[in-house]
């Protein structure tokens, strides 16, 4: 039996397909650690705590995606408002559109930009109000033309003692580090479960289709003129 000439068994390499695979991963990953279009986790912690009245406390957030990557890079400020956090006129989260009637309330104080000290990390110092209870909000303008907001509650506390908060309550309890969730913005999807699903599909999909290539077969043969022999 002869074999043509000019025929020869050739395997593809499957790193090409993969490398631009990963890439594309990585890059729809990666940008979550830099944008906020998705819904973003923080941590908000106050020292001393409670804060004294009248006295400088000091302002830390930590922000990450729900992949728990680092949120850097973001425009982040607090507000303290003379408002129950429990409130109906309080929103636990909701972007800026959404919160005109909220944002009308006065203010007692508000910061500039939080500097990033570290990688997702924001910290501040200002001097606490009065002896009472809170609505802080985070405030997040990364996005200029939006802006996604967490309202928490806060206590301070006076000198020595606690103080009197909102309705008559005694003030003093530390606060802890008080978890909040600033919400996607309008530049994305607005169902959170259309976000979860996006963000947890990407590296289902990825793995997914990693292991197909890695399992298929090469192509069986590949034309490369000149480069076979002929027999019989």
């Amino acid at each position: 039996m002869t074999k043509s000439p000019g025929y020869c068994t050739r395997k593809v390499p499957l790193y090409r397909p993969l490398r631009a695979l990963l890439l594309l991963a990585a890059l729809g990953l990666g940008g979550g650690a830099f944008a906020h279009a998705t819904l973003v986790i923080g941590d908000l912690e106050l020292t001393p705590d409670p804060p004294v009245a009248g006295e400088p406390v000091t302002v830390r957030i930590s922000l990450v995606d729900p992949l728990l990557v680092a949120v850097e890079k973001a425009l982040v400020r607090v507000e303290f408002r003379e408002i129950d956090p429990e409130d109906p006129l309080v929103p636990a989260s909701i972007t800026g559109t959404e919160a005109t009637e909220f944002l009308e309330l006065p203010t007692v104080l508000g910061t500039e930009y939080l500097p990033e000290v570290d990688d997702g990390v924001y910290v501040g110092t200002f001097e606490a109000p009065a002896p009472g209870r809170y609505t802080v909000s985070v405030r997040d303008t990364t996005f200029r033309n939006e802006e996604a907001i967490a309202n928490i509650g806060v206590d301070v506390g006076g000198i020595g003692i606690g103080g009197i908060g909102i309705g008559g309550a005694d003030i003093g309890n530390a606060n802890g580090v008080i978890s909040f969730v600033l919400p996607p913005t309008p530049l994305a999807p607005r169902s959170l479960g259309t976000w979860l699903l996006w963000i947890l599909g990407i590296p289902l999909g990825v793995g997914l289709l990693v292991t197909i290539f890695a399992l298929r077969k090469a192509p069986a043969a590949a034309v490369e003129p000149g480069s076979g022999t002929a027999g019989e």
